[in-house]
């Protein structure tokens, strides 16, 4: 009491206590209101050099926990800490004294704090990508000499993605100054060898082959790395600008201690990015080999294997080049140090068998270009003997040149279109030059294609030119496609015996257009029963005794009922003969008592008057005679 009427007599004492008094729970509720405010990451947001950041973490996984939860750790002093850089902010927004570059770290210890990502270390690996990881070596050991944090794989430097992964990060680390394929740029330290069988653009890959041959990964998978992951000088400056700290470029130790280990510093902040990826189509083909192979400041090995380069032809490209295999997958290093491809190359990836199918392909290749290379010669010599022969007859006096047979204006016309047929034959020399260089065997079915052209040039050359010559056809070409044909180049070749008759794919394959599969079983080459035969021979071709059964329906499997009449001088219905119930055997005399194939080369189909005269009797006219109305009945309509 005796306080309050001391204060009596200090009226202004008393007002500023009452002010007090009414001011300080309102600056606690202020600051309370203020620090709570400021930990919500809507007001971290409202600043707009922080938008980019809040809009990524509104979509990404951790969109239900504030920001002062990761970027200040847990405990006492860190909750503090956290207030009083909370109210900072406060004032610094309403001052308008904040900073246009915004940095924050986000510690370990709020990663690792219970109920967030606590037992992280303890999982094991996981799958990222078909990525094995391991949590626990990257955090608790030593990685190339530095101690690594959970941002420096995880950050915001994935544009438009709060903490997401950096992949850069990764490949920086794996594979600066590293060989591919070595130390801690070995490929199954993250991909363990598939088991699986990969088809790409046509071919077909067992992985588990990688492991029986023990290939190399880099025979296929080659300049998946690019870049070196070098340090530019000038990209310090954007950070630091003291000439103390500049002079301290090259330090390795200190810098990746001070940047990585101590402060949460992006390593493509500093290092231009290594880049790690199946490389595109034509970069695979863009090799070291062009150092030596350039004509013109082009490739034709690289082109042919692309599939381009021709003229005249559609691209066609390599069905290894589609599924992304190298120069340097097939030329292997020698003793001496040179890259060469071998029948060895082939048998690396595919097996010992393949030693003959190169073998083969080289052979074909051979005979085939040398066939159309003497077709370009002799055309050439044809088309010249002719041009000569022209200019003597332009040589002579007018007079003389119509008892020649040639008018000069025909003479001038002829050597008018010689002039086009040379152009054919120097556009069919330039194709067989561009198989030669490129080596045919880069792209086989694409040279094989050149050829073919050229050989048509050649063809056309000699129309132009009004020579009524035909050029043998350098081979007979398939008229289907087919996979095998990539293999078995040669299959015209073989024959066989069956039932004392010769079996000729030919005949079968080309001249009948049966495919493979039709008798062959359509398997992996790596199969024990590819090729095998599913199908015997008179499953087509009927023996004496499975005709001598036979009914019309049986002859149906095979023969159509609409089967033209052979025969140019007369129409004849199969199926009308046939929906009367008559015997195939009743006009294909011995087609019961031999095989069938006996029948057809012995025997044939015996066709004349007396043969129809036996069911339709006087209406069929003897051999020779003169009644031409009865002849029409038959003899018509065609």
């Amino acid at each position: 009491m005796f306080f309050w009427r001391r204060l009596r007599g200090f009226p202004w004492l008393l007002r500023l206590l009452w002010l007090g008094l009414i001011a300080l729970p309102l600056g606690i509720a202020a600051l309370v209101v203020g620090v709570e405010l400021s930990s919500q990451p809507a007001f971290c947001g409202s600043c707009h050099v922080m938008k980019p950041f809040y809009d990524s973490w509104r979509t990404s996984t951790h969109n239900d926990v504030a920001c002062v939860e990761c970027h200040i750790p847990p405990g006492i002093g860190s909750e503090i800490r956290k207030k009083y850089e909370a109210l900072a902010m406060v004032a610094s927004y309403f001052t308008g004294t904040y900073g246009t570059n915004p940095w924050a770290e986000v510690p370990d210890e709020s990663c690792l704090r219970p109920g967030c990502h606590e037992q992280r270390l303890l999982i094991g690996r996981e799958l990222f990508k078909n990525v094995l990881f391991d949590h626990r070596p990257h955090l608790t050991e030593l990685r190339r000499e530095k101690r690594l944090r959970c941002t420096s794989c995880h950050s915001q430097i994935v544009q438009g993605q709060h903490i997401a992964v950096t992949e850069g990060t990764c490949f920086l680390c794996h594979f600066k100054g590293a060989e591919l394929n070595e130390g801690t740029a070995r490929c199954t330290l993250c991909h363990p060898v598939p088991e699986n069988v990969v088809t790409a653009a046509g071919l077909r890959f067992d992985h588990a082959d990688v492991k029986r041959f023990d290939m190399e990964c880099t025979l296929c998978h080659a300049d998946v790395v690019k870049g070196e992951g070098e340090v530019p000088r000038d990209r310090c400056l954007t950070c630091h600008g003291e000439p103390e700290r500049l002079a301290r470029y090259g330090e390795t130790e200190f810098l990746h201690k001070t940047h990585v280990t101590d402060h949460k510093v992006e390593c493509l902040s500093c290092h231009i990015e290594i880049q790690h990826r199946v490389p595109e189509r034509l970069e695979a083909a863009a090799t070291s080999c062009e150092t030596c192979h350039v004509g013109g400041g082009h490739s034709p090995q690289r082109e042919l294997y692309v599939g381009l380069g021709a003229q005249g032809v559609d691209p066609r490209p390599s069905a290894m080049y589609l599924a992304g295999v190298r120069c340097e997958s097939c030329h292997r290093v020698t003793a001496e140090g040179k890259r060469l491809a071998s029948a060895v190359s082939c048998m690396a990836c595919h097996g010992a068998k393949f030693y003959r199918i190169y073998e083969l392909w080289q052979r074909t290749l051979t005979e085939r270009l040398e066939r159309v290379r003497s077709q370009l010669a002799d055309v050439r010599r044809a088309l010249s003997a002719r041009w000569e022969s022209l200019q003597a007859l332009r040589a002579q006096p007018p007079i003389q040149t119509p008892g020649r047979g040639l008018a000069p204006e025909a003479v001038e016309e002829q050597l008018r279109a010689l002039e086009g047929a040379f152009e054919r034959v120097r556009r069919a020399e330039a194709n067989v030059r561009f198989v030669e260089e490129a080596r045919g065997v880069h792209n086989l079915h694409y040279a094989f294609d050149i050829l073919w052209q050229a050989h048509q040039d050649l063809q056309g050359a000699l129309q132009a030119a009004g020579l009524p010559r035909r050029l043998e056809s350098p081979w007979q070409p398939l008229p289907y496609e087919t996979r095998c044909y990539s293999c078995h180049l040669d299959f015209e070749r073989y024959t066989a015996q069956w039932r004392g008759f010769a079996f000729t794919h030919t005949k079968h394959a080309i001249e009948g257009e049966m495919r493979c599969s039709a008798c062959h079983r359509d398997t992996s080459y790596r199969d024990p029963e590819h090729g095998r035969l599913k199908r015997d021979c008179q499953d087509c071709h009927p023996t004496q005794q499975q005709l001598a059964q036979a009914e019309p329906e049986g002859c149906l499997t095979c023969h159509s009922e609409e089967i033209p009449w052979g025969s140019e001088k007369v129409r004849f219905s199969h199926a009308g003969h046939l929906a009367m119930g008559l015997s195939c055997s009743l006009c294909h005399e011995g087609v019961t008592r031999l095989d069938h194939l006996a029948f057809l080369q012995a025997v044939g189909t015996r066709a004349d008057h007396e043969l129809c005269g036996r069911c339709h009797g006087e209406d069929v006219p003897p051999k020779g005679a003169q009644e031409i109305e009865r002849c029409y009945r038959c003899h018509s309509g065609f």
